[in-house]
């Protein structure tokens, strides 16, 4: 689930641009932004190791400002809506450009209604029976990262790989100079996790019954399960472009773009087909899995119990879809990065309170952390959601390197 939602337009889109404009050098970002993004999770297995909810100990300890409202309503509930926009702005566009291919005109101010009722019902899907609704729900987002990987993998077949270059850029950090460097910086860092994974991974623990016997399986579920899923896709959507459009110098901003110049490479006839279908079980998958947080999310922040089959439910549940309005907007691509750096200032707000939890003796008894290392992971995550938001906020305002709008 985490995985899947983690893989939305934002993640994506800054790889597609990564690969396109400076090749396999920025590699490394992923399995650093990812791999911080563990400890975290980390903290989140011990809470649900523990039986108790991440909102719940913080409304407890730390108030309801910080518990309900930051991390509940702001950090997972708001968010759910305002990012869906991304996902809409893609998720319309790919369908638009993959009618264009099959020989028919579908713009996308009239598929954001097939793009909602898809959506709506998958979402409203989880829970429906009770835990078959659940399995289906999960399944389906199993079956979307395979979609991911298979059709990003064909296309990186016929491409190849520079495999020299990969590892270079895997081991030797590299940033372009300047304010380009610092929005790349933010864009991949912001979008490869953040509150809404570290809640949803905690309640669906806790929504399985996990106990103290399951937290080596939740270590190992968010290593296989989310850090792996991302890094592989990442690196197959980067690499793609690294072969291709890095090589000839293009440098589209639109998935119509992207799947255009892709053509002399793999061929006009199944490759931007592929390149869609592959690419629309992002922003599908994405938007599923958002909305089922941000209603857990607002269900965690008044007390109410998770009754999927309640309109109260239903509802919450369905508040992201307002991203409808989003296929107005004629470019995708910055919408989604710019709304992901902002979101930095919520987690880092956020993480420095499930941080004093995991110390805390008071809040988790034996359970507190003792582990200097999964600290020190913790303050380096905490220090680099804080210096996204600070320095992506000076370099719009032109105090960090000259600043500039995308």
């Amino acid at each position: 689930m985490d995985a899947a939602l983690t893989l939305g337009a934002g993640t994506l889109t800054a790889a597609m641009l990564s690969g396109a404009t400076f090749g396999y050098k920025t590699v490394w970002l992923l399995w650093l932004s990812m791999g911080l993004g563990l400890f975290m999770m980390a903290a989140m297995a011990r809470f649900t190791a523990l039986g108790k909810g991440a909102v719940a100990l913080q409304n407890q300890h730390h108030g309801w400002l910080i518990g309900s409202l930051m991390t509940a309503l702001v950090g997972t509930a708001a968010v759910a809506v305002v990012f869906n926009y991304g996902q809409y702005s893609l998720g319309t566009h790919l369908i638009e450009s993959l009618a264009a291919r099959l020989g028919f005109h579908f713009p996308r101010q009239v598929n954001w209604v097939l793009y909602l009722v898809v959506t709506s019902w998958l979402t409203l899907s989880y829970g429906r029976g009770g835990k078959r609704g659940i399995r289906f729900v999960e399944t389906f987002m199993k079956a979307s990262i395979a979609v991911m990987l298979v059709a990003f993998g064909a296309c990186l077949y016929v491409t190849g790989v520079d495999w020299s270059a990969a590892l270079r850029g895997a081991v030797v950090p590299w940033l372009p100079p300047g304010g380009p460097g610092i929005d790349l910086f933010v864009a991949s860092s912001a979008a490869a996790i953040g509150v809404m994974d570290w809640f949803l991974f905690n309640q669906a623990g806790l929504a399985r019954g996990w106990g103290k016997e399951h937290e080596p399986l939740a270590r190992f579920d968010m290593t296989v399960g989310l850090f792996l899923p991302f890094v592989i896709v990442n690196f197959l959507v980067m690499a793609v472009f690294a072969e291709t459009l890095f090589e000839a110098g293009t440098r589209p901003e639109t998935a119509a773009e992207l799947a255009t110049a892709l053509e002399p490479v793999l061929g006009s006839s199944w490759a931007p087909i592929l390149f869609y279908v592959g690419f629309l079980a992002v922003p599908i998958s994405t938007t599923v899995g958002m909305s089922i947080a941000g209603a857990m999310a607002i269900h965690e922040a008044f007390g109410w119990e998770h009754r999927t089959d309640r309109w109260r439910w239903r509802i919450a549940a369905l508040l992201p879809q307002i991203g409808f309005l989003a296929v107005w907007y004629p470019r995708p691509v910055w919408l989604v990065i710019a709304i992901g750096a902002f979101l930095s200032l919520t987690d880092n707000i956020v993480a420095w309170s499930f941080y004093l939890l995991l110390n805390d003796d008071n809040a988790v008894g034996e359970g507190r952390s003792r582990s200097r290392w999964w600290n020190v992971g913790l303050m380096l995550q905490v220090t680099l959601l804080n210096s996204i938001a600070i320095i992506y906020v000076l370099n719009r305002l032109g105090w960090w390197f000259g600043g500039g709008g995308p």
